[in-house]
């Protein structure tokens, strides 16, 4: 596109050379009584090369071969006067440079021929006796020959010169292109390599929530969750930023719901920490359409950009959001205003919030943080969108950032509705003096009357407590919404009044309400839907509306398929939060193996395995349950969520997705939206899971493994350190940072515990599997496997082995098999001590419990030491491995467990017996 715009442009130079060259022409016709008919044809050949140049009907180069066609007939016209031979140098030379800007080297001679056959024709046939052959003429023939000459040198080499010039440029682009494309792979896999700790940190902090009682772990566990939060927003940002820069962001087109995405949004800033923060207002128009069409997600990530961005910059006061539609002819135009009170910018800096990296002075502001790509992010979402941003703000005043997106319409019904609003009267009391600023009370008191209009219902509202007392004698008021301060003035009349009338107490500690009460506390921040449920039943919001119930889903299936065995222990813990009946499958093989033996009624299956990916395990999957006439639910399990992840799996038959880390928010979503109504139930608020009351829901799927999980919980650990006794010791003496183990734990020891058995056992299948790929220079599988081993090494707090695999690695990327090969024993003897270490310091019995060994290529032998006498806990271990086996119909791996424990004792008595 670009390069027939410069084309275009060259060839009308061209032309109005071509044109003013003409004109001379005529006036010199004129003039000098030339014949004028040939002038006349040049003329009509000017006049449909201009049109021909106007309607662009040719092709760019056959135009370019017309224009200078016809300048070189009107060259050789001019040339043929005996009183024009001594300007065709001049001229010739004029069009030499013109056409140079075209790179064509043909041309540039044409124009060298056509000048010396002009010329030698005009000398010959024209002025032969006329000029007198004399000293002067030749001397003055012979310079404009080698003028033309020069010219025609000069104007080639500075062609060659530009040749090459545009020869590097293309290929240092195409470089740039290709940097561009390895750092948008690169990304991903960060994306991919960051989720996965993430995941555990924020999984297993979210296991805890659930278990703990103690309001000071809580207090620091939630903390741990939050940071872990925060740094996945921050690794969002930076693919998202990538995908705008790069030009690879796609758009979803689905159907949505305006009010699921504030709903959400809500939600997201009710648990942010108020304190110091400002008012959050939504006022949302209740005409948009029930359904719109775009890209919800994109939308959302629009809004929260922009009420982080607000909120960091308004110290106190409010951001007041406002959502509207303008109904068009494709659709409707989705406006999002967002009007903050804070520090403002200056006018001269606003053109600055759309480039990269703005943040505005920390010195103004020292709160202020991020990585400074929020509005970035808005611009690059919303000019894909085909949208536009607009700023407006003055230093110390606010800012009004206003954003317009064309949406589709699916459903053009009124999205919020009251039932028989005729029958509602609402009164609104707010004292205009306990805002800090006039301009809280205004996104207050206009949302309000917004929402009313738009509803239809008719609104009274007071400034002051005997006004309200007079709307309240006079109308038949139905609902009073009050916020915290005013019914702080006067309780008891308040809860007198709630015994006729529906009492809203717009609060930010909903919990200091008595549940006996009959006052309706409404947290903030004020939105419409909670309002509207309020309305529509005449009492108490239904607490489907603020999803802050946790849901359960007794007797449900689930089947988690993840090569990551870290990954499987957070998502099996956190599924089992949901009385689910959990079992897990760390390939996409033995996926397929478990669901032909037994059902599932969902299955979470990771996208990015070894051997068999996720979308082939599907397929496989598929067919399966298509002979056994049946269809599990799957879930789309990863940590690739860049966009158009979503649609590349749902094209692929995937029945939803969800990204890593789990956020229990979407996983509510999703499961509510793929199982039977009928299969979720809700928890009631004042009702929480411990780890107990959860193992004995979940015992009637494995009442054996309950049974001696429970026991195990009995047999406390020595005192040193809970769960490890003297092995703390022995970890750490070898290098392993146990509290940093721990911390990726978020401080659960019997979580460490197991991960570092885990480790254990998995090390000879994994130590052979890499000696395999190895051989056989399948550097991606390797790759695989040696990623899997630097992950969970550092997890466990085996830096340097975590170091090792990285390299070989980075190697395995490059395919780099000379350092592969070079290193490999020294990483298969890391290796090899961590899990004899790891076996020392727990006791474990033969093959770290496992009962399978395994020997590199090279004859290191990464099995553990054989321990005649085992303890209690490692005989549970296997017993309970052994039970797994049985129920996958693993024969060979169940009797290789019974033979390793045939000649293991304990107590003095022989497990054989």
């Amino acid at each position: 596109m670009k390069e027939n715009v410069s084309k275009r442009t060259g060839h009308l130079r061209i032309l109005i050379c071509y044109s003013i060259m003409e004109a001379a022409l005529i006036m010199e016709s004129l003039l000098l009584g030339w014949d004028t008919s040939a002038v006349m044809l040049l003329f009509f050949g000017l006049a449909v090369s201009w049109v021909i140049h106007i309607t662009g009907k040719l092709e760019p180069d056959l135009c370019l071969w017309l224009y200078f066609i016809l300048a070189m007939l009107a060259f050789f016209y001019y040339g043929t006067h005996e009183t024009s031979i001594y300007d065709l140098a001049p001229t010739i030379i004029m069009f030499m440079l013109l056409m140079s800007g075209t790179n064509n080297r043909l041309l540039l001679r044409l124009c060298t021929v056509t000048y010396f056959f002009t010329m030698i024709y005009a000398l010959l046939f024209v002025a032969g006796d006329t000029i007198e052959v004399n000293s002067l003429n030749v001397t003055r023939t012979g310079l404009h020959f080698g003028l033309v000459c020069i010219a025609d040198w000069l104007v080639r080499s500075q062609q060659q010169e530009r040749a090459r010039l545009y020869a590097e440029m293309d290929e240092r682009m195409s470089g740039l292109e290709e940097n561009n494309h390895k750092m948008e792979n690169f990304l991903v896999n960060v994306s991919h390599e960051l989720r996965t700790p993430i995941n555990a940190i924020t999984g297993f902090a979210s296991v805890i929530l659930d278990r703990e009682k103690d309001a000071a772990k809580r207090q620091d566990v939630l903390s741990i969750q939050k940071a872990g939060h925060r740094l996945f927003d921050q690794i969002e940002d930076i693919l998202d930023y990538t995908e705008i820069d790069t030009g690879s962001i796609k758009i979803n087109q689905d159907d949505y719901m305006i009010s699921s995405v504030v709903n959400d949004i809500v939600i997201g800033e009710q648990m942010r920490e108020h304190e110091n923060s400002p008012e959050i207002i939504f006022d949302v128009d209740p005409t948009i359409p029930t359904m719109l069409v775009g890209d919800a997600k994109k939308i959302k990530k629009i809004l929260k950009h922009l009420i982080d961005n607000a909120i960091k910059f308004t110290p106190q006061g409010a951001v007041l959001v406002e959502i509207m539609g303008r109904k068009k002819d494709y659709g409707v135009n989705l406006c999002i205003r967002v009007t903050d009170t804070g520090i403002g910018i200056k006018e001269e800096d606003i053109g600055k919030l759309s480039g990269k990296f703005y943040q505005k002075n920390s010195e103004r502001n020292r709160s202020a943080s991020g990585l400074g790509l929020g509005l970035s992010i808005v611009y690059g979402i919303v000019s894909a969108m085909g949208g536009f941003v607009r700023i407006t703000s003055r230093e110390n005043e606010g800012t009004v950032i206003s954003v317009s997106i064309p949406q589709k319409i699916s459903d053009e019904s009124q999205s919020i509705t009251v039932e028989n609003p005729g029958e509602l009267c609402i009164a609104c009391y707010l004292k205009p003096e306990k805002y800090v600023s006039t301009k809280v009370f205004q996104f207050y008191d206009g949302m309000i009357a917004n929402m009313a209009k738009g509803l239809n219902v008719s609104l009274h509202r007071a400034a002051s407590e005997s006004e309200l007392e007079r709307i309240i004698a006079k109308y038949c008021v139905t609902h009073l919404f009050i916020g915290q301060e005013e019914y702080a003035d006067r309780p008891s009349y308040y809860d007198s009044l709630s015994g006729e009338i529906g009492v809203v107490v717009v609060t930010d500690d909903a919990d200091a309400f008595s549940k006996k009460s009959r006052i309706i506390p409404l947290r903030k921040p004020f939105y419409f839907l909670p309002v509207i449920d309020i309305l529509n039943k005449n009492g108490k919001a239904s607490d489907d509306l603020f999803d802050t119930r946790r849901i359960q889903c007794p007797g449900i299936r689930a089947l988690i398929v993840d090569d990551e065995p870290m990954n499987l222990m957070v998502a099996e813990e956190i599924l089992k939060g949901y009385q689910m009946q959990v079992k897990t499958a760390d390939s996409g093989q033995k996926a397929i193996d478990i669901c032909m033996d037994e059902d599932f009624d969902i299955v979470f299956l990771d996208h990015m395995m070894p051997g068999m990916d996720g979308v082939e395990t599907l397929k496989r999957l598929r067919r399966n349950s298509a002979e056994k006439h049946s269809r599990e639910i799957v879930i789309a399990f990863t940590a690739n969520a860049v966009s158009g992840a979503r649609d590349m799996f749902l094209s692929e038959g995937f029945d939803e997705f969800i990204s890593k880390p789990i956020e229990r928010i979407e996983l509510d979503r999703v499961l509510k939206k793929v199982l039977p109504r009928d299969a979720v139930t809700y928890l009631p608020e004042d009702e929480e899971l411990s780890g107990e009351t959860q193992t004995e829901q979940t015992s009637d799927a494995a009442p054996q493994e309950t049974e001696a999980a429970e026991t195990a919980q009995t047999d406390e650990m020595p005192d040193d350190t809970p769960g490890f006794g003297d092995g703390m010791a022995i970890l750490e003496q070898a290098g392993i940072h146990t509290q940093a183990g721990i911390a990726y734990c978020s401080g659960d020891h019997e979580f460490y515990k197991k991960i570092l058995t885990r480790f254990a056992n998995e090390a000879p299948q994994k130590a052979a599997d890499m000696q395999s790929f190895l051989q056989n220079a399948d550097w991606g599988n390797y790759q695989i496997l040696v990623h899997a081993l630097k992950s969970t090494a550092k997890m466990i707090g085996a830096d340097e082995l975590s170091g090792m695999a990285k390299a070989s690695e980075d190697a395995a990327k490059a395919r780099d098999g000379d350092y592969i090969t070079a290193h490999d024993g020294e990483l298969m003897e890391k290796y090899q001590k961590t899990v004899q270490t790891i076996s020392d310091a727990l006791h474990m019995g033969t093959d770290g419990g496992d009962g399978e060994s395994a020997a590199a290529s090279d004859g290191t032998d990464i099995s553990v030491e054989t321990s005649a006498e085992i303890s209690v806990d490692e005989f549970k271990s296997r017993l309970l491995e052994l039970r797994e086996c049985l129920d996958t119909f693993e024969a060979d791996r169940a009797e290789n467990l019974i033979s390793a424990m045939k000649d293991d004792s304990h107590g003095g008595r022989k497990i054989e017996e």
